[in-house]
């Protein structure tokens, strides 16, 4: 890290904040600030207006740095080192800063201080914390390269104070990381949104009090007035609401309305205990009634549906926004990007206001296509792994679906299958060099069965020829009639002869065969060929 030269608190410490991303800053950025939301955060990083800090929240941080003071040496002793205060900012991301509370002469432990409350005081005992707080340590540990972090919740005293050592975990730093890159984006796109203004109802005349007086049998009231009173504001309410000054009138006409429904019950049950036989006062009680919850309904259903329409309104350009950077990514890594765990309906629940809805909206947006980034980078990684080994490519038909896994999982799920896939050549080459021999091995056996039926034939043939010719040379010379004295004499004596048995014949022509067809196969070509040829001559020479 490189530490900056600057006191905290002072007015240079807070102009490099403002060109930084600070720790600080990190929970913010995440969605997770208990006092800021992100989009506040965004507004303050591209407007540089800084919120302004009241006598009260001035106590409170004098407070938190005198406690820091006081636990610092407390911690020294637990850790044996001395720690300073420090501001730094990273080697690897140099937008990124940290402020330590303290750090060690060889930067290997960091010193962070919350001012005691009983909450963060168990979470500390319990060495769990929540995220309001572990993103803050999370950066510091990155940006400062140490080992760990004494995170302590302290009043200043040994009696209230708390201890627990944090280290940081590999996927919130990939989290932290991914989730700045992302507020970069968003800051370089920002546009400023004109500042919710909560808007209050026009003043709304009430309806006139409805009184009536009995005089004997006859009733005298007000009730024209009250009526035309009453069916102005009804015409009034039909109106379609356009503005957010008519939906805040709209909201308070329905109050109106009900509390004008609620008097005249009353009365008309005043009335009917009063004069039972008087009907005509109390069906016009009961048709102007009528028309006011009439009214009242119909205006109520426009402030629902316009309600409706900004909730689903805010929703759709979020889950839009999250839809084209999933589009964009499926593009790049080749392959589906799967539906975000984190809910942008869940997030906008329980939310009243529009700033509120926008805000939770807009986080729970930032925070999906943080996690889509992480996904479509471990994706480029196992793909650029995939690439080393492109003739296998064949092999990862299924790239869809396991395009995802960690980067170790995925080497070695490839460099299982190419070597399954090499031991499956072997054995189908060995089974094709196999069945290759036995068709040829089959093929010159079937070339010895020919010849042995051959063969036969063939020197009976010779055998009759020369016979022929000796019968036909004794004819000529009118030597002895005996055929076997024609053999002796004629020319058939040239054919030397030698006597074998028939096992012996076979033997030969089988040999013969054999020879042939590796004569055929080209066996002057192998190697040996030549010392067998030599070693035949020899022994023949010396028979």
């Amino acid at each position: 890290m490189k530490i900056i030269n600057v006191t905290q608190g002072t007015q240079q410490w807070h102009a490099l904040r403002a060109t930084k991303f600070t720790a600080s800053e990190s929970s913010a950025m995440m969605g997770a600030s208990k006092y800021q939301s992100r989009d506040a955060l965004l507004k303050q990083k591209a407007t540089g207006e800084q919120p302004e800090v009241n006598s009260f929240q001035e106590k409170i941080f004098a407070r938190g740095h005198a406690a820091e003071d006081s636990a610092r040496p407390l911690v020294e002793k637990i850790i044996d080192e001395e720690l300073f205060p420090a501001t730094a900012i990273s080697d690897e991301y140099d937008w990124m800063l940290a402020s330590f509370d303290g750090i060690t002469l060889l930067e290997d432990i960091v010193f962070e201080h919350k001012l005691y409350n009983q909450n963060l005081y168990e979470q500390v005992l319990n060495s769990d914390l929540e995220p309001h707080y572990y993103w803050q340590l999370e950066q510091q540990l990155l940006v400062s390269g140490a080992e760990k972090t004494i995170f302590v919740c302290s009043d200043g005293t040994s009696e209230n104070f708390a201890s627990c050592e944090y280290v940081s975990v590999p996927e919130r730093r990939e989290q932290l990381i991914a989730g700045w890159l992302q507020f970069q984006k968003d800051l370089a796109n920002y546009e400023h949104k004109e500042e919710v203004i909560i808007l209050e109802a026009e003043p709304i005349r009430d309806l006139p009090a409805l009184t009536y007086k009995m005089d004997g049998l006859t009733l005298n009231s007000n009730f024209d007035i009250f009526k035309q009173a009453t069916m102005a504001l009804i015409e009034k309410s039909k109106l379609p609401i356009e503005t957010d000054q008519e939906f805040a009138d709209a909201e308070q006409l329905v109050k109106v309305f009900k509390g004008a429904e609620d008097k005249l019950k009353a009365l008309s049950e005043q009335v009917l205990g009063e004069v039972q036989s008087i009907d005509a006062f109390i069906k016009e009680l009961k048709f102007i009634s009528e028309q006011i919850r009439q009214a009242r309904l119909a205006a109520d259903k426009q402030v629902k549906s316009r309600k409706d329409e900004i909730r689903k309104g805010i929703l759709n350009d979020a889950n839009d926004k999250i839809q084209q950077h999933l589009n964009a990514l499926s593009l790049e890594i080749k392959a589906p990007m799967p539906i975000p765990t984190v809910s942008v309906l869940n997030a906008m629940k329980g939310k009243k206001t529009v700033q509120s809805l926008e805000e939770a909206a807009d986080t729970a947006a930032a925070q999906s296509l943080v996690e889509a980034d992480l996904l479509a980078n471990k994706a480029k990684e196992n793909y650029a792994t995939l690439s080393t080994h492109a003739e296998y490519q064949f092999l990862f038909n299924d790239w869809a679906a396991i395009c995802f896994k960690d980067t170790d999982d995925f080497s070695a799920l490839v460099k299982t299958r190419i070597t399954d896939h090499k031991a499956a050549e072997d054995i189908r080459l060995e089974q094709e060099r196999q069945q290759m021999q036995i068709k040829a091995d089959a093929k010159a056996q079937a070339k010895v069965e020919a010849q042995q039926e051959i063969l036969p034939a063939s020197e009976e043939s010779k055998q009759s020829d020369v016979i022929a010719h000796a019968l036909e040379k004794g004819k000529a010379a009118l030597l002895p009639t005996t055929l076997a004295h024609q053999i002796e004499t004629s020319e058939i004596k040239a054919v030397p002869m030698v006597q074998m048995t028939a096992k012996e014949a076979n033997y030969l022509r089988k040999r013969d065969a054999i020879l042939t067809a590796l004569e055929n196969a080209g066996v002057d070509n192998w190697s040996g060929y030549e010392n067998a040829i030599s070693n035949i001559t020899r022994t023949n020479t010396q028979l």
